[in-house]
């Protein structure tokens, strides 16, 4: 024989003797086939030897059931059937047959739990848990089976029996075997972590250390062993809708952290974060605020937030969600190191920090370096969440205040009170001289010119005696008709054009007159309508004087304006100071008419809601004002500012919870 036969012929024997051994993959299927015949004769042989002690057993407990509701003419006398008698006392029996046993159900989850769950321990609560579900639903299909026959009809027990607990019994089996595999299927060496950055499972010892993404090399002991049967992967892809299946997939990746992450170095792990992200804000969220949460480097930190501010179109998908986006617009928003101003160690309370006024004094004071105590009346405005301390006070018309005012500066004793509230100044006036002990310092117009500017009656008076031209007033309703057309009627103490009336016909003056109260009549002015903002020392010298048009206004409030410089405007306002007495800020409104004429209608001696144009056009009124509180004596220099400035205003948030703990951005 040649040696190419006898190759060939060693080749085909052993060939032939490796068919004679079965593969890995036949004996697997043959253990299957003997399991399921084991679990097939187990049944069989569970159901004919329990099946009458089943029967029995349960009929005994429906009628403990059926005694303990207090229902009559139903009796287990019989051992495995019911004796029930109807409405028309007719007599039936009820057997309790095999299929009304909850024994052949008991059995198939025994034999998935012998045959498939074997291997995890907690299958036998599991099993116990759901042989208890199971029992109870049963019970309840026997109950309202029998309760039909009682009160209706042998037919209704028939049909709700055969129909309806048929259906009852398909759906508690169901809920019963999910409920043996939900417990089951729990594993307690999964390595995962939430969010916050705790580990919700117990981790291998094949990791290294905790935190994201690190994984030690793995030793032979420690390879990954051949996969057991999974059911529920079996569920996910043979039994369950695709749609159903992805969306589980879905929630169930959303809390799981990627711990691929955290082992890359910095370029890496950013470009990772903004893969992460692309995919969907709601797809990888664990992951995403994990690396929120521990990442120290701060370009990942940024690639982050620019990666979550980039799909804010996307719908929100979970509170994690939001609590991303607002990590993301904090972090974005955060100012930059080293550029803040620096602290001047004081603090400066000021009033009415609910306002527009007083929340732009608040971030004045803040962007110079000053601590702010906010003080309002209403517990909900927002300045109480911009400044540093906060504190509520009563109303200045109601009682307390001044009691209540004395007990917050007595406990932060502030270097000075800045008032936004002009219709404070009333009862801030008599404390000037407990504040002084108390080393809170005040600049607070003479309380004269302040009445003068609150009182429209008064202010037309004084303007009219010093000859600073004023619309044409009138203030009772024998004289409202000699004022020239057209109108605007308001009350005579008023702010923020509230019940403010136009009136164009004459025929319509004295009703509006009379709608309005404390109403004061006055010429309807034509032209252009601005505001100035101003700062007179104590001495009445003009230290600023800012005009700006009035562009667009909202409830009295500028969000549209322009600075401009107009030397006749600055006379007349000068004048108009100059004949209230006023010191210290005011805003002066009033209209250029068509032929450059200037015609003042109020006065508000107070800061402006516009006041932030002012302070961005270069004139710090209120670093100036702070200054003269702390120091009376100070020579203040005047202020010069930026004409042709714009300012379009918009909203801005603040997040604060129940508990007032600040959210996001305004932390």
């Amino acid at each position: 024989m040649t040696l190419v036969a006898r190759r060939l012929d060693h080749a085909l024997h052993d060939r032939a003797a490796r068919r004679l051994v079965p593969s890995g993959t036949a004996r697997r299927r043959h253990l299957v086939l003997v399991e399921m015949a084991l679990a097939v004769a187990g049944c069989v042989g569970g159901y004919l030897l329990w099946i009458d002690g089943a029967r029995h057993f349960e009929v005994l407990i429906c009628e403990q059931i059926i005694m303990a509701l207090g229902v009559d003419r139903i009796s287990a006398a019989l051992g495995d059937s019911f004796l029930v008698f109807g409405p028309g006392l007719e007599p039936v029996v009820a057997q309790m047959t095999g299929s009304c046993s909850i024994l052949s159900s008991v059995l198939a989850l025994a034999a998935l739990a012998a045959i498939v769950l074997r291997e995890r321990s907690q299958v036998v609560a599991g099993f116990a848990v759901a042989t208890v579900f199971v029992l109870a639903a049963n019970q309840v299909r026997l109950v309202l089976s029998l309760l039909a026959g009682r009160y209706f009809a042998v037919d209704a027990l028939v049909f709700f029996h055969d129909w309806i607990g048929a259906v009852i019994n398909f759906a508690y089996t169901l809920i019963g075997l999910l409920i043996m595999i939900g417990m089951t299927m729990y594993d307690a060496q999964r390595a995962e972590q939430d969010h916050t950055g705790r580990h919700t499972a117990d981790r291998p010892e094949a990791w290294a250390r905790p935190g994201l993404g690190h994984r030690v090399p793995l030793d032979a002991d420690d390879a990954p062993k051949e996969p057991k049967v999974q059911v529920a992967a079996f569920l996910h892809r043979r039994v369950l809708p695709r749609a159903l299946s992805a969306r589980l997939a879905r929630r169930r990746e959303r809390t799981r952290v990627d711990y691929r992450v955290g082992h890359e170095n910095a370029a890496r792990r950013a470009a990772i974060v903004r893969d992460l992200a692309g995919k969907g804000l709601g797809v990888h969220t664990a992951t995403l605020l994990a690396v929120a949460t521990h990442e120290t480097d701060i370009g990942v930190l940024d690639a982050l937030a620019d990666a979550v501010a980039a799909r804010q179109w996307e719908p929100i998908a979970s509170a994690d969600v939001i609590a991303l986006r607002l990590w993301a617009r904090a972090w974005l928003m955060r100012a930059p190191a080293g550029t803040g101003p620096a602290p001047t160690g004081r603090l400066i309370a000021v009033t009415g920090a609910g306002g527009p006024a007083g929340v732009a004094v608040i971030q004045a004071l803040q962007k110079a370096g000053d601590e702010v105590l906010a003080l309002d009346a209403n517990p909900e405005g927002a300045g109480l969440r911009l400044a540093a301390h906060a504190a509520v006070l009563p109303r200045a018309d109601q009682p307390g205040y001044a009691e209540s005012l004395l007990a917050i500066l007595a406990e932060y004793r502030p270097s000075a009170l800045v008032c936004t509230v002009a219709e404070e100044y009333r009862a801030l006036t008599p404390l000037t001289a407990r504040l002084d002990e108390m080393g809170v310092r005040t600049w607070l117009p003479d309380p004269a010119a302040a009445e003068t500017c609150l009182d429209k009656v008064a202010f037309a008076t004084a303007l009219h005696a010093a000859g600073v031209p004023h619309p044409a007033t009138a203030w009772t309703a024998g004289t409202a008709g000699l004022v020239p057309g057209p109108w605007v009627v308001k009350p005579a103490r008023g702010r923020g054009s509230r019940d403010v009336v136009l009136v164009d016909e004459p025929a319509d003056l004295p009703h509006a007159f009379f709608t309005v109260p404390g109403a004061i009549v006055q010429t309807r002015l034509e032209g252009r309508e601005f505001t100035a903002d101003a700062l007179v020392a104590r001495d009445g010298r003009m230290l600023a004087c800012v005009p700006r048009w009035r562009d667009e206004t909202r409830g009295g409030i500028s969000v549209r304006g322009t600075t401009f410089a107009s030397e006749a405007v600055t006379e007349v306002v000068t004048a108009t100071l100059r004949a209230v007495g006023h010191s210290g800020p005011a805003n002066v409104q009033g209209f250029v008419g068509p032929a450059g004429e200037v015609t003042i209608v109020e006065v508000n001696p107070r800061f402006s809601g516009g006041l932030p144009l002012t302070l961005a056009a270069g004139a710090d009124v209120v670093g100036a004002y702070v200054a003269g509180i702390l120091d009376p004596d100070a020579a203040l220099p005047p202020l010069e500012f930026r004409p042709g400035l714009r300012m379009a205003r918009y909203f801005s948030e603040i997040f604060y919870t129940s508990a007032d703990e600040l959210v996001g951005a305004a932390r």
